[in-house]
């Protein structure tokens, strides 16, 4: 007996032995899981972990602090997920930011960082890779962006097989007093920010930018549960598109939102984007005064007549640009310019055209309204404005009394010039604006009031403020 044992034995060893030999099978290879720490760990840089990790690999960060600039590159690390091990309150890191205090999470900082190339230029940065994940984490004082992912390549004429930024996540992050932007997004097909929260950059504390072209069954990259402030802009996207933004509150910023078409950047224009259900109030952020904690990183926008045009601070959303762009179902109030604007980019003749303002609450019921509900320069044809809690338009500088500058959804054929320039009144008005010198002076243009409470948020204001009167 016991030999037939034996030898049944050896007979199922041998039959293992042929099917592992089989030519084209084999055994899945096990996804690596790397440990990050200071002490006791076989790593103890995030960037001695991505180098020897694979596809589908798992980083897991303990808390604390990491000077260095990590860069993960190529297909190699396709799947890749870099994880704080333990997850962050962004309110609370807010906190013991201001307290300075080392918060107990995984926290990157730039400050005197390098990375493999040099002076650290990024808190996490992945180039042309796939479905990265990074969550848990706190990226701060960059030289320019906190978490990036981007495609090396962006470019008009590339073909979309070609573009490997695809499919990132980017969650439960953290990003501050980054020099450019919090998290960025930068020429690719997809991605997804969620639960995040970034404030202190000198562009925006989110950006999706140079979205590739896509003609068919687009793919979106989405954006929600997240917070924005204390920023240049909320959220920016040069020449973004197939972008939704929802669930998230844009506050204390310079603008809340920018969607934008620039000729810096591929892949024009801004198009088919949504921003819906968003509350964006309160950005009256002068950032161009000397006591502001953020600097500006850009020259203007361009330059028209020899006058550098800047954003239009005091604003909630600003369509620069932008064509076929949905806002609705916000909250914005509390501006002292305007609740949303849109306005055609005659620098790089970009008209901003069949934008759907609908369903909107703004002024908070008149408890805290915004100077303007809405400003348009009159340009673009199918822009249009309906079903908003309040609508209060301006139309001060209208010099053709025949123009449609604010038609109601649908728009009718006669609406808008159709051209970059739109009402010279309305175009004369936002340039003036915009082209103000100093630039901090644009405050001297706004109608302030108090603001009632709202939801334990508090108004960021810059003092002291400009001699209006000089």
């Amino acid at each position: 007996m016991k030999r037939l044992i034996v030898l049944a034995g050896t007979v199922l060893l041998a039959l293992a032995m042929a099917v592992l030999a089989v030519p084209g099978q084999s055994v899945a290879a096990k996804k690596k899981t790397l440990v990050v720490c200071k002490h006791g760990c076989k790593y103890r840089t995030i960037q001695a972990a991505v180098d020897a990790s694979g596809r589908n690999a798992t980083i897991k960060v303990r808390p604390a602090v990491y000077k260095e600039g990590v860069i993960v590159e190529g297909k190699k690390h396709d799947g890749l997920t870099i994880t704080g091990t333990r997850k962050i309150t962004p309110k609370l890191a807010e906190r013991l930011e201001v307290a300075k205090k080392a918060p107990p999470v995984a926290v990157l900082n730039g400050k005197n960082a390098k990375s493999p190339t040099g002076l650290a230029q990024n808190g996490i940065e992945a180039i042309d890779v796939k479905n990265i994940t990074m969550k848990n984490m706190w990226a701060k004082n960059y030289a320019t962006n906190g978490f990036f992912a981007r495609d090396s390549h962006p470019a008009d004429d590339r073909p979309l097989s070609k573009i490997r930024c695809r499919g990132y996540l980017m969650k439960n992050l953290v990003a501050s007093f980054n020099r450019a932007y919090g998290l960025y997004g930068f020429g690719c097909i997809g991605g997804h920010m969620t639960r995040s929260r970034s404030w202190g950059s000198g562009d925006s504390a989110f950006y999706v930018g140079a979205t590739p072209t896509q003609t068919k069954n687009p793919v979106w990259s989405k954006l929600d549960h997240l917070d924005g402030h204390e920023s240049v802009l909320g959220f920016s996207g040069t020449n973004a598109k197939y972008v939704k933004i929802t669930k998230s509150a844009f506050y204390n910023n310079g603008i809340g939102l920018v969607p934008n078409t620039l000729d810096s950047e591929p892949y024009m224009p801004a198009a088919s984007g949504k921003i819906v259900n968003n509350d964006i109030f309160w950005n009256n952020f002068n950032y161009f005064l000397p006591a502001s904690r953020v600097e500006t990183i850009s020259n203007g926008i361009g330059t028209i007549g020899g006058l550098t045009v800047q954003f239009p601070i005091g604003t909630g959303i600003v369509l620069l640009g932008a064509d076929g762009w949905e806002i609705e179902g916000n909250r914005i109030f509390g501006h002292n310019m305007w609740g949303a604007a849109l306005v055609s980019n005659p620098i790089v003749e970009a008209i901003s055209q069949d934008n759907v303002l609908a369903g909107n609450e703004m002024g908070r019921g008149g408890t805290d309204p915004n100077r303007w509900d809405f400003f348009a320069d009159g340009s673009g044809t199918g822009n249009c404005f309906a079903d908003n809690s309040s609508s209060v338009f301006d139309e001060g500088s209208i010099v053709d009394p025949g123009l449609d500058v604010y038609p109601d959804c649908p728009a009718p054929g006669s609406s808008g010039t159709g051209t970059f320039i739109g009402d010279g009144g309305q175009f004369g008005k936002m340039v003036g604006y915009a082209t103000t010198d100093p630039s901090y002076a644009q405050e001297c243009h706004w109608a302030r009031h108090p603001h009632p409470r709202f939801k334990g948020y508090e108004e960021l204001v810059v003092t002291p403020g400009p001699d209006c009167d000089a």
